[in-house]
């Protein structure tokens, strides 16, 4: 019997049992599209902070005091500058605001001008940034609903109002870097955050020779006694093991949506029903080779288990991608639920398609063929 005639038997055979397929493929798309969301969702957050990452500086240095972090005095610049290896020290203002109108907290960089990695979209600023002005993300702009040229109000750490005029907005090419992203001169920057006119909040390092970075930390961190040095390639690896540790929660939830599955698929490969065995004792009887109707029962199974898949991975991306992940914020971002809303960039990498087939498909074959074979072993008098 020709191959076109054996695939056109197992349509038919799919459709005589229509309502049961389709009960099959909703809870088998369901599952896969959990399970692929959070492979997407941990794929994108890893890609786009690699894209953030890449743009820090590859050491730098900050005061702690009772293991927390405390503003630094800017004289220490100096004592940095001296360190042979070292090519610029750079002095930082950063910190976090809270903002009440739309009960996010906002990242405040001081900087004369735009930081490396944001790319200019609107500007009608001067070289240098004044006082009373403020460059801002796209995103920022969105939320508080305003356009450039308007103005912002942020409180400090006594509570009184700033006024900045937004005279730019930048974007990169993550959304999490410039989503939450303000601008200010360092003046003001430090102002709002609190801090004093001789305090900074840590120092960045450019190292001359990258194969050289860990031999300065460790001269630093034993010349200067309560400080703590970071280098790029730790908090790589810290946002690794982060990811690894959220995402291993959702693990033990994609464990139990598998064991779901592999019980539907038990019940396909724990035997089969009366009229599939009559179904397969009248095929025997009529000259049909066991190849023929394995080779039927795989064409059926193969045809289930790629809707259901490629089904469950359009869901995933559309969970993930177009609603921003509802159901696995909450929970991979923790208490970022502050951070404002942000759109993740798609990303899909061919390995993650290829796990989640490899987890969704095989298991299903392999429940499909084994009462089929052990079906068309069968004498056709004992199957009728």
């Amino acid at each position: 019997m020709s191959n076109l005639n054996l695939l056109e038997y197992a349509l038919r055979s799919l459709a005589r049992r229509w309502q049961k397929q389709v009960f099959l493929v909703i809870i088998y798309s369901l599952v896969v599209a959990f399970y692929a969301s959070i492979i997407f969702f941990t794929s994108s957050l890893k890609q786009e902070t690699q894209l953030v990452l890449k743009h820090i500086p590859q050491l730098w240095i900050q005061q702690l005091a009772g293991g927390r972090l405390v503003p630094m005095s800017e004289s220490f610049v100096d004592s940095l500058s001296n360190i042979r290896g070292v090519t610029r020290v750079i002095p930082r203002i950063w910190g976090y605001n809270y903002d009440a109108p739309t009960g996010a907290v906002f990242t405040i960089i001081g900087s004369d001008s735009l930081i490396k990695g944001l790319k200019m979209v609107n500007t009608r600023h001067p070289t240098a940034l004044e006082s009373e002005m403020t460059l801002v993300g796209t995103g920022f702009l969105e939320l508080r609903e305003l356009q450039a040229g308007e103005t912002i109000t942020l409180l400090d750490n006594k509570g009184e109002i700033n006024s900045f005029k937004v005279v730019g907005t930048f974007e990169s090419e993550s959304d999490l870097l410039t989503r939450d992203l303000i601008i200010l001169s360092p003046k003001s920057a430090k102002k709002v955050l609190g801090l004093k006119p001789s305090e900074i909040t840590d120092v960045a390092l450019e190292i001359s020779n990258p194969l050289e970075v860990d031999n300065i930390a460790r001269k630093i961190d034993r010349r200067f006694a309560g400080i703590r040095v970071v280098s790029s390639e730790q908090l790589e690896s810290t946002y690794q093991a982060l990811f690894s540790w959220r995402g291993g929660i959702f693990i033990y939830g994609t464990i139990l949506a598998f064991f779901a599955f592999l019980i539907l698929a038990w019940e396909r490969a724990s035997g089969l029903n009366r009229e599939e065995k009559q179904e397969l004792g009248i095929l025997k009887a009529i000259g049909w080779q066991i190849n023929e109707v394995l080779t039927v029962k795989l064409i059926e199974g193969l045809s289930i288990s790629l809707v259901a898949t490629l089904t469950g991975i359009l869901l995933g991306y559309l969970h993930v991608f177009i609603l921003e992940a509802t159901l696995l914020k909450p929970f991979l971002i923790g208490w970022s639920v502050l951070y404002p809303n942000y759109q993740l960039l798609p990303f899909i990498d061919f390995q993650d398609i290829l796990l989640i087939f490899s987890i969704s498909v095989i298991p299903y074959l392999t429940a499909t063929l084994l009462p089929a074979w052990k079906g068309a072993i069968t004498d056709p008098a004992d199957a009728l």
